[in-house]
C-alpha cells in the first residue's frame, strides 16, 4: 500500500492544474465528515463448543471544522467531533449478555501550514489539541442486572500532515490525511485508581486501519 501511494504521488503532481490562487489571507473554510466503523465477531470455545459468544461493535464518528486563513500559507480553526460505540456480546447457550453504550466530545482547535503543488493541489501539516470528554454506561443481564456509569476527561495533541485537491470548479475540494505519518500523544488521569495513562501513537505502526482518512471541504475566498 505504501508503494502504491509512492506510485500514485507524481501522479498527483502531474495533475496539478487553484488550490494556490485559494490560499490566500481571508479564505474561510469549512469541512465535514462521518466516520463508520466496527467489527462483528463470532467466538467458539475450542474446549466447549457448545459455548459461543457474538460481539458486534459499530462506532459512528461525525466531525465539523470551521476555519479561516491568517496568511497565505497559514490557517486557524476548531473541529468539533462527536463518537458514539454500541458494543453488545451475547453468550450461549447461557444466555448471559452485556453491553456498553459509549460516547465521547471532543473541541479541536488546530493550525494548518500549507504548501502548493500547483494550481488544485497542496499539501499540508495538520495540529491540534484534543481536550476528550467520555462517558459510557455498561449493563451485564444475567440472574441479576448490574449497570456502571463512568465518565473521564483526556487530554490529546495530534500532528499529521494531509493533501488537497480542490476541483476545476474552485468551490469543493476533498482532503486526505496521511495516516502512514502521523503522530500523536494521549494523557488520561484516572480518578478512582489515583493513577494516570500516557500514550504516544504512531503512524509508522502497523496497527493502523487505513492509510488515507477522507474529507470533503470548501474554500471560500474573500470577497473583493
Amino acid at each position: 500500500m505504501k508503494k502504491l501511494f509512492l506510485l500514485l504521488l507524481p501522479g498527483m503532481v502531474f495533475l496539478a492544474g487553484s488550490a494556490e490562487a485559494q490560499l490566500q489571507k481571508g479564505t474561510k473554510y469549512w469541512g465535514g465528515t462521518i466516520s463508520f466503523n466496527g467489527t462483528l465477531n463470532h467466538n467458539q470455545d475450542k474446549f466447549d463448543k457448545d459455548n459461543v459468544s457474538k460481539t458486534r461493535r459499530p462506532i459512528i464518528s461525525p466531525e465539523a471544522q470551521l476555519g479561516w486563513f491568517v496568511s497565505d500559507k497559514t490557517m486557524l480553526g476548531v473541529g468539533l467531533r462527536y463518537s458514539i460505540q454500541q458494543e453488545k456480546t451475547i453468550y450461549e447457550p447461557s444466555g448471559h449478555k452485556s453491553s456498553t453504550l459509549s460516547q465521547s466530545l471532543q473541541l479541536l482547535p488546530f493550525v494548518r501550514q500549507y504548501y502548493g503543488l500547483g494550481n488544485r493541489w497542496a499539501l499540508f501539516i495538520h495540529g491540534e489539541l484534543a481536550p476528550n470528554y467520555s462517558w459510557w454506561k455498561s449493563k451485564s443481564e444475567d440472574v441479576t442486572t448490574i449497570t456502571t456509569k463512568r465518565d473521564l476527561w483526556q487530554y490529546g495533541l495530534a500532528v499529521k500532515p494531509g493533501v488537497v485537491y480542490t476541483f476545476p470548479n474552485k468551490k469543493w475540494s476533498v482532503e486526505a490525511y496521511t495516516n502512514f505519518l502521523s503522530l500523536s500523544f494521549n494523557y488520561m488521569p484516572i480518578p478512582e485508581d489515583n493513577g494516570r495513562q500516557f500514550t504516544v501513537d504512531s503512524g509508522f505502526g502497523t496497527g493502523f486501519p487505513s492509510y488515507f482518512s477522507l474529507r470533503i471541504a470548501r474554500y471560500l475566498q474573500p470577497k473583493n
